[in-house]
């Protein structure tokens, strides 16, 4: 699949699971949870549907679904650690904790873009017969 298109459904499938992660970010904050459980618990909840849609529509997987689901929990790990990092540096500047928010998340897609595309869902030579 070209690039172009590629980041196009990216780009859906980004929103879809935007929507899902920030719907359950925002409502916490807004019952008094901080902003980094709220963050924490609204990625958790992003996480399924975002393998799910990108193993199946986005990057089109056929490799074996443990080994991408693992491949993926640890690129989920890394993007979401930088994603966090990038959070409390924000808000450690006085940024308002919803604009800290969405910004981080711009962190979380580059990195999670780039290795999902290049480790976790790229085509290996055990996947050429299928």
């Amino acid at each position: 699949m070209n690039l172009p298109r590629l980041l196009a459904r990216y780009s859906v499938a980004g929103a879809i699971n935007g929507i899902v992660c920030y719907a359950v970010v925002f409502a916490c904050m807004a019952t008094g949870i901080g902003a980094g459980t709220s963050n924490g618990l609204g990625y958790l909840a992003g996480l399924i549907t975002s393998f799910l849609q990108s193993r199946h529509w986005v990057f089109r997987s056929t490799g074996g679904v443990v080994d991408d689901w693992l491949r993926f929990l640890v690129v989920f790990a890394l993007a979401y650690c930088m994603n966090f990092l990038a959070l409390h540096a924000l808000l450690n500047r006085g940024v308002n904790a919803y604009l800290a928010q969405l910004a981080s998340c711009s962190v979380y897609v580059a990195v999670s873009f780039v290795l999902n595309s290049c480790w976790v869902f790229r085509k290996r030579a055990s996947d050429k017969g299928r």
